[in-house]
């Protein structure tokens, strides 16, 4: 209410002073407009008093000269007449303005003037009527001239009161705003200053977490400070709230961390076992092998075909039985984030060969015809890891294309890659196995088998150079996979 008080003042006084100045200048500029109007009635009477003379003394002596500047000079009084008219402030002022239009007068008794001059053969006539003009229009110009000069001096007179009015005015204004500027600090602005202080200093308190305080008065000021409080109580309560639940917060998060690390500590434990088992069961499983392939190695050496034969057929067995231990602990290896890969030069023909002769009694088993069209493309890669891609590319055909399905594998060059497709004929994954296709360990059903997955076989495509992606397959029927590798290059 103070501020608005004092606001209110304020502009009171800028009006007041924007008033005086606005009035003063308007009146200021029409009594000099009004003055300057005079001045030029008064020099244009006297101009056409001297022209009507020289007219005349032509005329009279014998040398008569055109009326053109005197009828000018009664046009110039005639418009500057109206123009006094026009600026009149009232209606009455107007009208005294208008009564006895001096102009017409004057020119009409030019007019008889001329007549009588231009009319007369005598020179004795001419004289007589040019006194007969003198005894009268001289007379109404002079009182004109005066009335205007009496005008031009009133207009003066009054400007000069004006200038007075505007100066005492603004001596007056000029002298009581800084008394009123003076009063406004001392009685509104000071005490508001120093409560501001207050305030600024009760919030730094309340920012701090102490009291914001009391005693502030009843105004919009004290009413905020009194909202100050209630906010400070409030988040007082608050941060006491925020307290307790940090302190529950932390204990639940310290109870979650201990369990989070025994549990991570039995899969660690567990992940071990694991490991060990693998390397264990492979160990034990490599002695009796290595002991088989020796004996089947010197077996096919000796006897009659038949026998060699027999024993071909057992180191065959045996090899492609210790080729899926080696598979075994290398997935075993790479679940455990220790995959290595060696960038070795392979044909591309003899490891899809090796792949097919692997899977070759378990695609016999279920149904399933394999063709191979592959030339002799050298790429480089990790031939187990090739070998182990492509077997779990064609175990995962066995188990979906079905009894009676032919998968055909085609081998070319694309630019710097090679490219391997593997096509079948038969039903197909379902929809929601093909979503989820690259997935790790992703089956479908209850689908036997340990080897590579194809979320890992498109990794390790990916680890060496090239990549394996699901493409359309033709007519819309059976699943088409292509395997990329780049082709060996003698600098690498």
């Amino acid at each position: 209410m103070r501020l608005a008080l004092a606001a209110a003042t304020l502009a009171l006084l800028t009006v007041a002073a924007a008033g005086v100045a606005l009035y003063g200048l308007d009146r200021t500029a029409r009594l000099a407009a009004e003055a300057m109007a005079a001045q030029r009635r008064l020099e244009a009477y006297a101009t056409y008093s001297g022209r009507v003379n020289e007219w005349t003394l032509s005329l009279i002596s014998g040398a008569p000269a055109g009326d053109a500047g005197v009828i000018a000079s009664l046009d110039a009084l005639d418009r500057l007449t109206e123009e006094d008219i026009a600026a009149a402030q009232s209606e009455a002022e107007a009208a005294e303005r208008t009564q006895g239009h001096v102009p017409a007068r004057l020119r009409a008794q030019f007019g008889q003037l001329s007549r009588s001059m231009t009319s007369s053969a005598s020179g004795a006539a001419s004289v007589t009527a040019a006194q007969l003009y003198a005894a009268s229009a001289p007379a109404i110009i002079g009182q004109q001239i005066v009335r205007e000069a009496e005008r031009r001096d009133e207009a003066l007179t009054q400007m000069e009161a004006a200038r007075r009015g505007m100066r005492r005015a603004a001596i007056a204004i000029g002298i009581a705003a800084p008394l009123v500027l003076g009063v406004l600090y001392l009685a509104i602005l000071r005490p508001l200053f120093s409560r501001l202080q207050s305030a600024s200093r009760a919030a730094e308190r309340l920012v701090a977490g102490g009291a914001v305080g009391e005693g502030y008065g009843h105004d919009e000021l004290g009413l905020l400070f009194a909202r100050l409080r209630q906010m400070a109580a409030r988040l007082d309560r608050r941060r006491g709230a925020l307290l307790r639940d940090r302190e529950r917060l932390g204990q639940l998060v310290e109870e979650r961390t201990a369990e989070l690390s025994r549990a991570n500590e039995r899969l660690e434990a567990a992940d071990r076992q694991r490991r060990r088992f693998f390397t264990d069961v492979s160990h034990e499983l490599r002695t009796p092998l290595t002991v088989i392939l020796g004996e089947a190695e010197l077996g096919a050496q000796r006897g009659d075909a038949e026998t060699r034969a027999a024993f071909a057929t057992i180191e065959a067995r045996a090899l492609r039985l210790f080729r899926r231990i080696e598979d075994l602990l290398r997935i075993a290896r790479s679940e455990s984030g220790q995959l290595e890969l060696r960038q070795e030069q392979v044909d591309l023909a003899r490891v899809v060969a090796m792949a097919v002769a692997d899977l070759q009694p378990l695609a016999q088993r279920g149904g399933l015809a394999i063709v191979t069209d592959v030339p002799s493309l050298l790429v480089t890669a990790d031939p187990d890891w090739l070998r182990q891609v492509i077997s779990g590319i064609v175990e995962n055909a066995v188990k979906y294309a079905g009894r009676g399905a032919t998968l055909t594998i085609r081998g070319a060059e694309a630019g710097q890659m090679a490219a391997l497709t593997l096509t079948d004929d038969g039903p197909g994954m379902p929809p929601q196995m093909r979503a989820h296709l690259f997935d790790r360990f992703a089956r479908a059903g209850e689908a036997p088998g340990f080897g590579v997955g194809l979320a890992l076989a498109a990794w390790v495509a990916e680890a060496q150079g090239g990549g394996l992606e699901l493409l359309p397959a033709p007519e819309e029927q059976g699943t088409r996979l292509c395997l990329t590798l780049p082709l060996w290059k003698e600098e690498t």
